[in-house]
């Protein structure tokens, strides 16, 4: 009996140790990480509206993780950008999408933390080909085998229509958003 008690603590002492050891870890690295997190989401932001140099963020519509209003340098409105997450066939998609102030498209950007589409496949709605397709649409925007402009992946159909469907319902959701017009 005493044998096992003194395992037992022993056990105890070293969960102990370990937890203690990870809890100090997060704790360090939380801040870094989100950090990491912002500047990520503001390189989405400037790469789907290249001519925004700041960004202001908005009251987000149902649907959106999160909307912001880009502006130039002078403090002009340029645009807007939106952040949407969609089902694709392996997962969750998200999707950053940026509008001119008349609701053209002027970039996507695909991925997110827990993008998971199948590699050489979905993946590869990521490459740049594929999101430089929306550049110049304006909504409603389809594939080219629903009668629209954009070019599916091969053998990615389903992530193809997630991406197009997402792109849509941010360019709506965008198109209701009135931010000031200076910055």
């Amino acid at each position: 009996m005493r044998r096992i008690l003194v395992l037992g603590l022993k056990l105890f002492a070293l969960a102990a140790v370990a937890g203690l050891a990870l809890g100090l870890t997060n704790m360090v690295t939380s801040s870094a990480i989100a950090q990491q997190a912002v500047e990520a989401a503001d390189a989405a932001r400037r790469s789907v509206l290249p001519g925004a140099e700041s960004f202001v963020e908005l009251a987000a519509p149902e649907g959106l993780l999160g909307a912001y209003a880009g502006y130039d340098a002078s403090g002009m409105l340029v645009g807007k950008t939106g952040t949407i997450v969609t089902k694709g066939y392996g997962g969750e998609i998200e999707i950053t999408v940026g509008v001119n102030n008349a609701g053209v498209v002027t970039g996507v950007s695909v991925g997110g933390p827990s993008f998971s589409e199948t590699a050489g496949l979905g993946a590869r709605s990521k490459e740049p080909w594929f999101g430089e397709q929306f550049i110049g649409q304006t909504s409603p925007i389809a594939l080219s085998k629903d009668g629209g402009a954009i070019d599916a992946i091969t053998s990615a159909t389903i992530t193809s229509r997630a991406v197009t469907s997402a792109v849509n319902s941010t360019v709506l959701a965008l198109g209701g958003l009135n931010p000031p017009t200076e910055g």
